[in-house]
């Protein structure tokens, strides 16, 4: 694919216990990550807008007795790496040839290692998607499912291995007993058929496409004019999925929940509603901050106690940060002030003086929304306005330490799953940014 032609896929992946397991038996591929044995009962997400040319998202649905099933789908997601190495490297390996052979290979291994689950069978359904130099080829077996958006028109690119009357189907878990109609799966044995997924028609992406890959946590809650709805609003993928895993988890949902978000953009700028709602934030405040500029200068004018002021003439731009809570304690401007060492000019001694600076904005440099691994490390740090406010009078906090802590110099480290909000704040001017520990 040439330079031009390029495309940025920026996807999102969230996957939730649900309100009523212990254990989450779902599983889920995210361009190398999935869950872990350590956090198959914690929330997972994590999300990326970088570009490669070969990207695989899948979800896994674990079934199996005494949440048995996570086993099924564990092994099916760290089999994929192999997977995306073949499609990568291997110039003779098509698509379709690589995800047979990961499929029988996969179903072989997750059917004859029971003694993995103290002789309880297990299985696993797959909703697969993979995006190889701009084209996307999508698998299936069982009933999660991959969904296209385009043209704010929503279709389903798999086919659910459902029973029909006559024909078998299996029942591994009180989901399945429930159900009776998963008759393709990973881990089947020959008397129960051919392991053989559905395979979608190639195509190309265009620009504007959006994918879901979800299990059934999903679609039995959301029906498809629902979630036509969420994907044709103008959210970024995490967006998405936040909205998605919300309207899934209802009080009568007693499942897991994984769902993905894919979309292809072109490289660039692109403005969704919360760049909108952010943008018409700052220009309330500049204009807010330009009338009570004036109107200081009108009332200082007329007034002696103001002579020498006519020197002020620095220009403040209010850039409130784009990540920032626009409440009014943000548009707020605050006094901070302290007593610094000054110079004395011709002498070799300093004196101190109370000095005040109005800080008017904090912008992060980073992101406002970062997921680090345990034992990790991010410095964090803000552009204060005006810029003549020392970098120290920026107080950092985190709101559970037990998580992520903060020191003075805005160096977050990760200690556990979870999440942590790190304030930076001067006075009651504040910035926020969320940490997600998978």
């Amino acid at each position: 694919m040439s330079a031009a032609n390029k495309i940025l896929i920026r996807a999102a992946a969230e996957s939730n216990v649900g309100n009523a397991r212990g254990n989450n038996e779902d599983n889920v591929y995210f361009n190398g990550d999935y869950i872990t044995p350590r956090n198959i009962s914690r929330p997972f997400a994590i999300k990326t807008g970088e570009y490669t040319e070969v990207n695989i998202f899948a979800v896994f649905d674990g079934m199996g007795r005494n949440n048995t099933g996570s086993f099924a789908s564990l092994v099916a997601a760290t089999r994929l790496d192999a997977l995306a190495d073949r499609i990568s490297f291997d110039p003779d390996a098509t698509p379709d040839d690589a995800v047979l052979e990961y499929m029988q290979d996969t179903n072989e291994l997750i059917r004859d290692q029971r003694r993995e689950t103290g002789g309880v069978r297990t299985a696993s359904t797959m909703a697969l998607l993979i995006i190889e130099h701009g084209n996307a080829h999508v698998y299936n077996v069982g009933d999660s499912r991959v969904y296209l958006y385009r043209d704010k028109q929503l279709v389903k690119l798999t086919r659910d291995h459902v029973a029909v009357e006559g024909q078998k189907s299996v029942a591994l878990t009180e989901e399945g007993i429930r159900h009776g109609r998963i008759t393709k799966f990973l881990g089947m044995n020959s008397r129960e058929g051919k392991m053989e997924p559905y395979r979608a028609k190639p195509f190309k992406v265009k620009k504007g496409d959006k994918f879901l890959v979800c299990s059934d946590g999903v679609t039995d809650q959301l029906d498809e004019d629902e979630i036509t709805v969420c994907l044709g609003k103008r959210k970024d993928p995490f967006g998405h999925t936040n909205e998605i895993m919300a309207l899934s988890m209802s009080d009568d949902s007693d499942d897991n929940v994984s769902a993905i978000v894919v979309e292809a953009i072109e490289p660039g700028i692109h403005i969704t509603q919360n760049m909108i709602m952010v943008a018409m934030g700052c220009l309330i405040m500049a204009f807010g901050v330009a009338v009570g500029f004036v109107f200081g200068w009108l009332v200082g004018s007329t007034s002696s106690e103001y002579e020498g002021l006519e020197d002020f003439n620095e220009d403040y731009i209010v850039t409130p940060a784009s990540n920032s809570d626009l409440s009014s304690d943000t548009l707020e401007t605050s006094m901070v002030s302290s007593t610094v060492p000054t110079t004395v000019p011709n002498q070799d001694k300093t004196s101190s003086e109370e000095v005040q600076y109005t800080v008017y904005g904090l912008t992060l440099r980073q992101n406002n929304d970062i997921t680090l691994k345990r034992g990790k490390n991010v410095t964090l740090s803000v552009e204060i306005n005006p810029d003549n406010v020392p970098q120290s009078y920026v107080q950092w906090s985190s709101d559970n330490e037990k998580v992520a802590t903060v020191d003075e110099n805005g160096k977050v480290k990760a200690l556990k799953h979870g999440q942590a909000t790190i304030t930076a704040s001067a006075g009651n001017v504040t910035v926020t940014c969320l940490i997600r520990v998978p």
